[in-house]
């Protein structure tokens, strides 16, 4: 009787550490997406002021993905090789981290640019699984988490 107490217990102990487990590894991957974000707008504005030229990040909700491309305009834009693999490529969230959507809007686009002063197109927002917010302040380029 001991014996099947303790497994109960032991049982018991061990979906509450699975599922505590779970909320983490949920709550790490969403921070984890938004310092990414984070890096990667400061990253696309100071291309934009070291290489002079109009660079782009451009979101795609729909598939989960977005791009950092640059280029004078929307029609003549390429993406940028990543600086560690020079592989130019549309990085795909649902490939690296599951469970994490986003939402973006920039002055009602999907899309911002710098321009080689490092001024943003527009300000706006990105939203990461309706939990964590950054914004873009127009005119100085500055991200944070609101």
């Amino acid at each position: 009787m001991e014996l099947i107490t303790i497994m109960a217990i032991l049982g018991v102990i061990s979906v509450i550490a699975i599922s505590k487990f779970g909320t983490i590894e949920y709550d790490v991957t969403q921070r984890v997406v938004a310092d990414r974000f984070l890096e990667e707008i400061k990253y696309v504005r100071n291309y934009a002021i070291t290489q002079h030229d109009t660079t782009w990040l451009v979101m795609d909700e729909t598939n989960n993905q977005y791009g950092i491309y640059s280029g004078p305009t929307a029609l003549t834009r390429v993406l940028i090789p990543d600086p560690h693999s020079t592989t130019a490529a549309v990085i795909d969230l649902d490939d690296e981290y599951n469970q994490v959507s986003f939402t973006s809007d920039f002055g009602g686009s999907d899309e911002v640019y710098f321009n080689w002063w490092g001024e943003p197109s527009s300000g706006g927002q990105i939203v990461i699984n309706g939990d964590i917010t950054l914004v873009l302040e127009s005119g100085t380029g500055i991200i944070y988490e609101d």
